[in-house]
This record gives C-alpha cells, sequence and structure tokens, in this order.
C-alpha cells in the first residue's frame, strides 16, 4: 500500500512539473532532448517552434513503479521503561 501512495505522489509531483514547463515554455525537463533521441528526423522538422508550438501540446505519459527497500519497522518491539 505504501509503495502504491508513494507511485501516485511521485506522479503527481512530475506532471505537475510538466504542466509548469508547458506554461513557461520552458522545456526544463529535456523533453526535446528525448524526443531527438527516439525521433531524430521528427525533431529535424519541428525544432524551430518546438518551444511555441509543440511543447505546449506534448503528451506525457508517466509510469512510476516503486519498491520499499525497508519500511522501518524492526523484528522485536520496542520496549520503552517508565521511572
Amino acid at each position: 500500500m505504501l509503495e502504491k501512495e508513494k507511485e501516485k505522489a511521485i506522479t503527481r509531483e512530475v506532471m505537475a512539473a510538466v504542466t509548469r514547463s508547458k506554461e513557461l515554455k520552458s522545456d526544463f525537463l529535456a523533453l526535446g532532448d528525448m524526443l531527438y533521441r527516439q525521433y531524430p528526423e521528427v525533431w529535424e522538422k519541428i525544432k524551430h517552434n518546438w518551444r511555441d508550438e509543440w511543447l505546449p501540446n506534448v503528451e506525457v505519459r508517466v509510469s512510476v513503479t516503486s519498491k520499499m527497500r525497508r519500511s522501518g519497522a524492526t523484528s522485536e518491539p520496542i520496549h520503552i521503561h517508565s521511572q
């Protein structure tokens, strides 16, 4: 359950950054670079209009997988002694 909640929180944060990037027309997430690496022929056609025309309309899909390594639990309960 904690893993799923962590995945949701990370996805929300990433999508908020994507939204802000689009609003500012600033490619601080290097989405254009990813496009260039995967589809260089497409990048060559749109690179001059990337920030103004394409970035605000780009569709971004986020997939997050979280694995908890340690939950902070101990094998034995902690005993608190009062004086």
